[in-house]
């Protein structure tokens, strides 16, 4: 008795089809997949800062005196701790005490650079950052001075979009020295990342 041989495994034709679908969904997908990328760089810088105007707000607690955070465009190292050149788009910050008496040097205290955790920190990043201020200072009981400061994190080229297209986020400094992280494109009562109007 005959049997008939069977043979196991694709034939080159079910492969490139195969090939063919992963192709368009990868292509599909490339667009998603950039888009995350930059809303999470977003979020990273807009969080880094954040945490800064954190610290900002403790040290002066803690110092018992004025700590500000200054946005500039320099180098947010110690050798920049007296610089003039302050931005309200600065893609830097640095944390530095302020002179307690006239002619005393500011205290740098730390410096964040906004391309940090975006993966092009040599090259800056593609984060927009614009500010209502350039400085925001805290005084001994963590109190702001000065009105409400407002930073906005955006994507360079982008329109910010409500629906996850191009994200964009808000820091709120409130003249109580409350710093608040929000989402300037949610709306609707109830939801929590709404920003204060």
């Amino acid at each position: 008795m005959l049997s008939v041989a069977r043979d196991d495994g694709f034939s080159l034709i079910e492969l490139m089809v195969t090939l063919t679908i992963f192709a368009v969904l990868a292509a599909m997908a490339a667009p998603s997949l950039f888009q995350y990328s930059e809303n999470m760089k977003t979020l990273a810088a807009a969080e880094s800062f954040y945490a800064s105007l954190q610290q900002a707000r403790t040290e002066a607690i803690r110092r018992n005196g004025s700590v500000e955070l200054v946005l500039t465009s320099l180098a947010p190292v110690a050798a920049s701790v007296e610089t003039t050149e302050l931005t309200d788009n600065g893609p830097n910050w640095l944390i530095r005490q302020t002179p307690a008496a006239v002619g005393d040097p500011h205290v740098f205290i730390e410096g964040k650079s906004g391309a940090e955790g975006g993966g092009k920190a040599n090259q800056g990043s593609s984060v927009v950052i614009a500010s209502s201020t350039s400085s925001i200072r805290f005084n001994a009981s963590g109190a702001l001075v000065g009105s409400e400061a407002r930073v906005n994190f955006s994507q360079q080229g982008s329109t910010c979009a409500p629906d996850g297209a191009a994200r964009c986020l808000r820091v709120v400094v409130s003249t109580g020295g409350q710093v608040r992280l929000c989402d300037p494109a949610a709306s609707g009562s109830g939801d929590t990342r709404t920003c204060p109007t």
